[in-house]
């Protein structure tokens, strides 16, 4: 079940690698990775983002999203917490520029759509200061738990 085949009406995934300077570089914005892990908010040119993906690919499965015109606009993150999990650490980051036009809930719908029926768990940590994660989530009916500062959410792909 590959993500590079994930499809939503507006969003489709493609290789993070093929992603254009500028487009990268927006995903990196200080807006745009201020609630994601600090290793985010350090890269400041193109090698560095690229070098900080394919050191994170080692631990997890990157796409990036791309609007049906081909511009990028996010990217999408799943990894195992652990070997053998069933578990999959949910992370995206949508360009600002996409930010309000319903494509969080439209990629979170479509991954519920990847997943439904197996046995995955998709789980996202959202730290408290970032609403809008919070209600994209809670509104796909993930399952909201407190942990170490952050909320963590989940929903299980066979109900």
């Amino acid at each position: 079940m590959s993500l590079l085949s994930l499809q939503t009406q507006r969003l489709s995934a493609g290789r993070w690698q093929d992603l254009p300077e500028p487009e990268l570089a927006d995903l990196f914005a200080p807006k745009v990775v201020q609630w994601l892990p600090a290793g985010f908010q350090t890269q400041d040119s193109d090698q560095a983002r690229r070098d900080f993906l394919a050191a994170v690919s080692q631990q997890a499965d990157i796409v990036a999203l791309r609007l049906a015109e081909g511009k990028g606009i996010g990217l999408l993150i799943l990894s195992y917490p652990e070997e053998g999990s069933r578990t999959r650490n949910l992370g995206y980051l949508l360009a600002e520029k996409a930010w309000g036009q319903g494509l969080a809930s439209e990629l979170i719908a479509g991954l519920q759509a990847h997943f439904g029926g197996s046995a995955v768990t998709l789980s996202g940590g959202v730290m408290q200061e970032n609403a809008a994660s919070a209600r994209v989530l809670e509104k796909a009916g993930f399952t909201p738990e407190a942990v170490q500062g952050e909320t963590v959410y989940s929903w299980r792909a066979d109900g």
